[in-house]
């Protein structure tokens, strides 16, 4: 057999000739991939045009190049036929790569071609004693690889940290930081199928044994060859999906309010349910029954492949949002039967819902669920949920995968909180600011939204078994992660910010709602050196102007009569613009400058006749955020490295005062972070507008002013420095009754 099976494999060894015509082949292939990357580079400097898809067809086109040089120098190589044939072997997982691969990917394998093919070269011409050119190619291409070997292997380097991002001026809160842990003693525990295939936790070693159940309806890719892979893995398909989780219990009676948190995307065998301990922990301490739902049986993997470009869950967020509320119906179920551990011990009417990255839209999904009586995608599933769910906490989350009726999420009458990083490579635009604009509060008359942007922070620090990587090998190694913050002060900043919601919204602690308002009231709390942005609204709130009522620049709330705008050069009501998509908000854009300049240039908003009555106590508060915009008229325009303005009240009787916006802190540009060790791989959109609230007490005006009539006021301006050019989003012009 050994004889027959050697002689096979002569008869299968191709002929040198062969070898050599196909090398020629892919030779002169390569040769007219690289003129047609020279014919798009041409038609892009003609036209302007440089785009996304301009650089993926160029750096597409030059990996097939490269790989075609390295194929054609294989084969047309000394090597002995068996070692040219393991080569192309090893060239063979480059081809769908060069195909189908991302961005990042591609300029990756480029690089790695280009340079492996140079020094394959250069030792083929040194080897065929071609001494001087080979040696340059093998020296020039060796340099290359160690260059690029060692660009992998550093972290990256610093950037420099915005200039002045001191937190803004505040009086601090005289409480107990939401860092201290509370009172209770906690206990660990979980609960499984019973059988759970890779995990001892949620098999023998289960405290207690769940339900099973049927999500078929709302999965779409569990099927073909990667669904069987799937289910091989797991030992289930989507009508049999376990209900798991890790439980951090306090120690009690209770009954107790119930929080849950839930991971969103990752390699689906690297469970990320272990990453929020830190969290459950804490949280129980201070009287919170907490569980770390397990959904990785949704997630990614390699095996996905099996199945090509189709491979995989797609859009699974209002799954994941579906069993979450399943969890819930499980803790109803232990609530109320009087022979399980944790009867009466789980408060259904206080549940708050916390959600990371694909979590952190599904957290969304299942508060629209909650309320439905059918799935929206299809009636024939029914719902029966309708559990207290207070309110929801969105980390780093992903937007606009699941459309039900073909529309955004929608939110409404809930209390919100959404965290972002500047350093995100994973979700890298500000997503969740877009599902905080379209919450809104039609019957709640207490609910609230804030949002905090945390400067340095990542995507997976958050979760402590993802880390300081946004994305996997190879190409988490294009990252630039030296900038990042401290692992362990990204997540104190989350543990007090997650910790003062839940007190106020489950424990109704209202002593720690302004900190949620006004973070900087609580930025001693923080570790040393954070920084950060952050926004607010409540339901209490007297809208002057929010910019989303109609197309019409001259009007705004119902307490105005009418906006003016006088010595600006660019004014216009736009679609705030993310890096990649818009923010689902309207705000005004103005724009003014130069040195020719004569009057200030000012923003007014003329209240109704009669004027408007407020309080010492009450604040003026809006949302403001550098803009990028060049003014119309101001040549090679650079934006200001900060920029400070006057706000101006008016009474019925034309008395006014004016406080600075810098007696609370400068606005300053937008947060260019270099997430990438290749600028070239941010794209053209680095930055992004991001919004910091400024709040004022009305009584500051009464300071500078003692004859300022605050119960007749008539019109409020900004009046902007018209000797520096630049150009400022404002948005969410408000009056707190509550002096939030």
């Amino acid at each position: 057999m050994w004889r027959r099976f050697r002689v096979w494999l002569n008869r299968a060894d191709p002929l040198e000739e062969t070898w050599s015509g196909i090398g020629r082949v892919w030779r002169h292939s390569a040769w007219v991939l690289i003129v047609l990357v020279g014919l798009i580079l041409a038609v892009q400097s003609a036209t302007g045009i440089y785009g996304w898809l301009g650089t993926a067809a160029i750096l597409g086109l030059l990996l097939a190049a490269c790989l075609g040089v390295w194929l054609a120098l294989i084969l047309q190589s000394w090597l002995p036929s068996g070692v040219r044939g393991g080569l192309l072997l090893l060239v063979v997982p480059l081809v769908p790569v060069a195909l189908f691969a991302p961005l990042m990917l591609a300029a990756l394998y480029v690089m790695l071609a280009l340079t492996l093919a140079l020094t394959t070269a250069g030792f083929l011409r040194y080897r065929r004693g071609l001494k001087t050119s080979g040696s340059v190619m093998l020296t020039v291409g060796g340099l290359s690889l160690l260059l690029s070997l060692f660009a992998f292997a550093i972290t990256g380097w610093e950037t420099e940290a915005p200039s002045g991002w001191s937190p803004i001026k505040s009086e601090r809160l005289q409480l107990q930081s939401p860092a201290e842990p509370g009172a209770y003693n906690v206990v660990e525990m979980s609960y499984g199928s019973g059988n759970d295939r890779h995990r001892v936790e949620y098999a023998s070693e289960a405290d207690w044994v769940s339900n099973t159940v049927d999500g078929s309806k709302l999965l779409e890719g569990w099927d073909g060859p990667a669904g069987w892979a799937r289910t091989g893995y797991w030992g289930f398909d989507p009508s049999a999906l376990p209900v798991q989780g890790r439980v951090w219990l306090p120690e009690g009676d209770g009954p107790f309010p119930l929080v849950l948190i839930v991971h969103g995307n990752h390699e689906m065998g690297d469970f990320s349910d272990r990453g929020y301990g830190y969290l459950g922990s804490h949280f129980a301490s201070r009287g919170f029954i907490t569980v770390s739902v397990d959904e990785n049986f949704l997630n990614s993997s390699m095996l996905d492949f099996l199945g090509g470009l189709k491979g995989g869950l797609k859009e699974e967020s209002d799954a994941r949002g579906w069993m979450l509320l399943q969890h819930l119906a499980q803790w109803r179920r232990w609530t109320a039967d009087s022979s399980h551990p944790m009867s009466g011990k789980a408060d259904l009417e206080r549940v708050v819902l916390i959600g990371h990255s694909r979590g952190g839209e599904a957290v969304s999904e299942a508060a629209l669920f909650n309320r439905l009586p059918r799935y929206p995608d299809d009636g024939t599933l029914t719902f029966d949920f309708d559990f207290g769910i207070r309110g929801i906490i969105a980390i780093a989350p992903v937007d606009h995968q699941y459309h039900p009726r073909d529309r955004d999420t929608e939110l409404e009458d809930t209390n919100f909180l959404v965290i972002h990083g500047s350093h995100d490579s994973d979700v890298d635009a500000f997503a969740g600011t877009a599902m905080y604009s379209r919450l809104r509060f039609e019957s709640c008359e207490d609910c609230f939204k804030s949002s905090f942007y945390l400067v340095g922070a990542n995507h997976g620090q958050f979760n402590t078994g993802w880390g300081r990587y946004d994305t996997g090998l190879p190409a988490a190694k294009m990252l630039n992660v030296q900038p990042l913050m401290d692992p362990a002060a990204q997540r104190d900043v989350a543990r007090i910010l997650f910790t003062a919601f839940l007190e106020t919204v489950l424990h109704e602690r209202r002593e720690y709602r302004p900190f949620l308002a006004r973070p900087e009231s609580g930025a001693h709390w923080f570790p040393e050196g954070v920084t950060y942005l952050s926004n607010y609204a409540d339901a209490r709130q007297i809208e002057l102007a929010d910019f989303e009522e109609d197309a019409d620049l001259l009007s705004a709330g119902e307490s105005v009569e009418s906006v003016v705008g006088r010595g600006l050069s660019l004014w216009k009501e736009a679609e705030v613009p993310l890096k990649w998509r818009d923010a689902d908000s309207a705000a005004v854009l103005l724009g003014w400058g130069g040195e020719d300049a004569g009057e200030p240039p000012v923003f007014e908003i003329n209240l109704l006749a009669g004027g408007l009555a407020v309080a010492p106590d009450m604040t003026l508060s809006f949302s403001a955020a550098m803009a990028t915009d060049a003014p119309e008229g101001v040549e090679e325009f650079e934006v200001p490295e900060s920029l400070d303005f006057e706000v101006e009240l008016l009474d019925t009787d034309d008395r006014s005062a004016r406080v600075v916006l810098s007696t609370r802190r400068l606005l300053y540009p937008q947060v260019d972070p270099v997430l990438y060790k290749l600028e070239a791989l941010s794209g053209s959109e680095s930055s992004e507008a991001t919004f910091q609230r400024y709040v004022f007490r009305f009584s500051e005006w009464q300071e500078v002013n003692p004859e300022l009539n605050i119960t007749a006021l008539k019109a409020l301006r900004f009046v902007f420095p018209a000797q520096v050019p630049a150009s400022v989003w404002l948005d969410d012009i408000a009056i707190s009754p509550d002096g939030y």
